[in-house]
């Protein structure tokens, strides 16, 4: 239940009737849309306190009527629903290589999108520097005024402290230290900052807006140059005692496999990661396994990526076929673990994989049917993100979203 601990409308409030609010802005929210009539049997409130309230939103422009209820006869009733551009919120996504910056409103629905990439070595001052100048320059050309601006969301690829917001570590970035990016950033741009970690944001995003709404138990498996995981469970994020929980990619698979950066060997990391599987795709190049690769990087080997393995792939090339048939054979391994373990009712695939690899998704389906216990196995649904390159972004804006409808707001206005 929402507690607005400030309303002003005119006059001040009871207690009572703010508590009141709260209560049928979260229906509305949750319910949308709804009409009066509806909102008396989901509250318990008078149908006079419901009207009362309705006309205080709607005011406000928090709510607004959006059409009428279908009836088979008498007079049609007027549904209502939250304005989404009521409030705004800044999201930003820090990962390896790249500064991703949106503005979204209530409903998650982007008005602003920009990505930036950076060096690999670029100091720490140059990327505090960049984000923060993303995110100014997002609020301008979104022309969003701080009034209503809720705050800024970001997304990091790194471990995340829940009590002060800082990621530790960050060991593809130089010299990161252990740094508070909420405190700095809150400091230099006087707002309110969620810090939460990329994988985490993703499953946020999964639970509110793509393959997982509507279920409460989601896996998201973050894939890219790291392998990370989102969990919710009973609809909430979990991210353990210290936030660092869903380190899916420190699930060892191969004992005798490469030495991971965590000093782990045969992490799936370092052997299903899209890093690995161009890494592999350039070593046998280099050895002179003939590869269509070769022609979609016009010659220069270095210039393979993990997009042309899934192209070359999917026009028969032998040797991206095969190392895309491994990827998925070693994801398989670590899904079947987490499928045992957490009976999740949904696993999504996201990060630089999507639709295009479709034999990494085939390989990972054929290890969970053989290997994965049966009753967890067939309560399982595997797919890919429907989100794409924004879900890690988007999922940085819930917090504040849930924040707004969960607490204290101050004025509506």
């Amino acid at each position: 239940m929402i507690e607005i601990q400030k309303i002003n409308n005119g006059g001040g409030q009871s207690y009572f009737r703010a508590r009141n609010i709260s209560l049928v802005i979260n229906t509305i929210n949750q319910f949308e849309p709804i009409t009066k009539r509806d909102l008396v049997d989901r509250t318990g409130l008078s149908f006079a306190k419901i009207n009362s309230i309705i006309q205080t939103l709607n005011k406000s422009k928090l709510t607004f009527e959006t059409g009428k209820e279908e009836s088979g006869g008498g007079r049609p009733s007027a549904l209502y629903q939250i304005n989404p551009n009521y409030r705004y919120i800044a999201g930003c996504e820090l990962s390896h290589n790249k500064v991703h910056t949106i503005i979204g409103n209530l409903k998650g629905e982007i008005l602003y999108n920009k990505t930036i990439f950076f060096e690999k070595f670029s100091s720490k001052e140059l990327l505090i520097q960049t984000l923060i100048e993303n995110i100014q320059e997002a609020i301008s050309e979104a022309n969003i005024t701080p009034k209503k601006l809720l705050g800024i969301g970001v997304a990091v690829a790194g471990l995340v402290n829940p009590k002060d917001g800082a990621a530790r570590p960050f060991p593809h970035l130089a010299d990161w230290g252990d740094l508070s990016i909420k405190h700095l950033l809150e400091e230099k741009l006087k707002m309110h900052v969620h810090v939460e970690n990329v994988a985490n944001a993703a499953a946020l995003a999964e639970l509110n807006y793509g393959e997982g709404k509507g279920k409460k138990n989601l896996l998201f498996l973050d894939i890219g140059t790291g392998v990370g995981m989102g969990i919710i469970l009973n609809g909430k994020l979990y991210a353990g005692a210290s936030g660092s929980a869903g380190e899916f990619g420190h699930i060892t698979v191969d004992e005798n496999g490469p030495i991971c950066a965590c000093g782990n060997v045969g992490c799936i990391e370092t052997i299903a990661s899209t890093k690995a599987v161009v890494r592999k795709a350039k070593d046998m190049i280099y050895q002179g396994v003939l590869s269509s690769l070769r022609e979609l990087s016009s010659e220069n080997i270095e210039n393979i990526n993990f997009k042309m393995i899934c192209a070359a792939a999917n026009n028969d090339d032998k040797l991206s076929f095969n190392l895309l048939d491994d990827m998925g054979k070693n994801l398989g391994e670590g899904i079947v673990t987490i499928i045992n373990l957490f009976n999740p009712e949904t696993i999504v695939l996201g990060g630089e994989i999507g639709d295009d690899c479709r034999t990494v998704l085939d390989s990972i389906m054929n290890v969970v049917q053989k290997r994965a216990l049966e009753i967890p196995r067939r309560a399982t649904e595997i797919l890919f993100s429907s989100l794409g390159d924004d879900v890690n972004v988007i999922g940085s804006t819930i917090p504040l979203i849930e924040k707004f409808f969960s607490t204290s707001t101050g004025e509506l206005n």
